[in-house]
C-alpha cells in the first residue's frame, strides 16, 4: 500500500532534536514505510524557501509556500512579503500556496491582519492559478466567506475540524477536504462524522507532522509514516479497505497539486 501525505512539516526543528538522524533519516524511513509522496508545508518566507530546497533534494517531496496566519506581520510588510512569496512559487517544485488562512484560537496576530494576509494570498493564487492549502482554526465562518470571494481559487481545507454540513458545502464549492490524525482520537466525533460524508473524489489524508500524532502515538512526535493509521481509520469508518482509501487519496492529491 503506497500513501500520499498531503501535509507535513518535515524540516521542523523538532526532528533534528528528537528524531535520531534528523530530517534526512525521517524521510528515508518514511519512504521505506510506503509513503511515496509528501507535500512539505511552508508557513513563512524562510521555511517556504527551506521547503523548496528539501523538495529539490528528494524526488517524492513537493513544496507549498505561504504565510501562516500566526506568522503574519504588519500591514507595511505585506506587499514585500507577497512579492517574495511569488518568486518562491514560480519554482518547478512549488505546487501550492499554503498554509494560509485564519487562526482564532491563538490571539497573537490581530484578526484584521490575518484577514489581510489571507486575502492577499488568495489574490496571488488567482494570479498564478495555483491551489491553496487552508488553515482554519475556530474561524469557519470567516474562512468560508473569504473563499467565496475567490470562486476561481480551489484547494484543500487541511486537518479538517468543521462539521459534516461545512464539509458538504465545501465540496459543492469544488474544494477538497483533508483529515489528519485527529480522526483517530477516541472522542473526535466531529471529524469522524465529516470524513464519512466527503465524496471519494474530494478526500485527502495527511499527518501535519510533527503535530497531531494519531492514536496510539498521541502525545508524541508525529511523522509522515503515521499517515497509514489515518488511512486505516477512515477506511474503517467508511466501511472499505485501507487500500481503497490509499489509492483514491493518492489520485486526488496528484490531481489537486498537478503532479504527474
Amino acid at each position: 500500500m503506497t500513501l500520499f501525505d498531503s501535509h507535513a512539516h518535515c524540516d521542523d526543528a523538532r526532528y533534528n532534536s528528537e528524531y535520531e538522524g534528523g530530517t534526512d533519516k525521517l524521510i528515508k524511513d518514511c519512504f521505506e514505510s510506503g509513503v511515496v509522496n509528501i507535500i512539505n508545508i511552508g508557513t513563512c518566507i524562510e521555511n517556504s524557501r527551506a521547503s523548496i530546497e528539501l523538495a529539490h533534494k528528494y524526488e517524492g517531496i513537493y513544496a507549498s509556500c505561504g504565510i501562516h496566519p500566526c506568522e503574519a506581520l504588519g500591514r507595511d510588510e505585506v506587499d514585500g512579503i507577497i512579492c517574495e512569496l511569488e518568486k518562491l512559487l514560480r519554482d518547478e517544485k512549488a505546487v501550492a500556496i499554503g498554509e494560509i488562512g485564519l487562526d482564532y484560537h491563538w490571539q497573537d496576530v490581530p484578526r484584521d491582519i490575518q484577514l489581510l494576509y489571507f486575502e492577499k494570498q488568495m489574490e496571488l493564487a488567482k494570479k498564478l492559478n495555483m491551489p491553496v492549502i487552508i488553515h482554519d482554526r475556530e474561524a469557519h465562518g470567516d474562512c468560508l466567506e473569504m473563499i467565496k470571494k475567490f470562486p476561481e481559487v480551489k484547494g484543500v481545507f487541511h486537518s479538517f475540524s468543521g462539521s459534516s454540513e461545512m464539509a458538504r458545502e465545501l465540496v459543492k464549492l469544488g474544494w477538497y477536504i483533508s483529515f489528519s490524525g485527529t480522526v483517530t482520537f477516541k472522542n473526535a466525533r466531529v471529524p469522524k462524522e465529516a470524513c464519512v460524508v466527503v465524496p471519494s473524489d474530494r478526500l485527502l489524508i495527511e499527518t501535519d507532522s510533527p503535530y497531531l500524532a494519531p492514536t496510539p502515538h498521541r502525545g508524541t512526535i508525529n511523522m509522515p509514516s503515521y499517515v497509514r493509521l489515518t488511512c486505516e481509520e477512515i477506511a474503517r469508518l467508511r466501511g472499505v479497505e485501507p487500500e481503497e482509501i490509499a489509492k483514491i487519496t493518492m489520485e486526488n492529491a496528484k490531481q489537486l497539486f498537478k503532479i504527474k
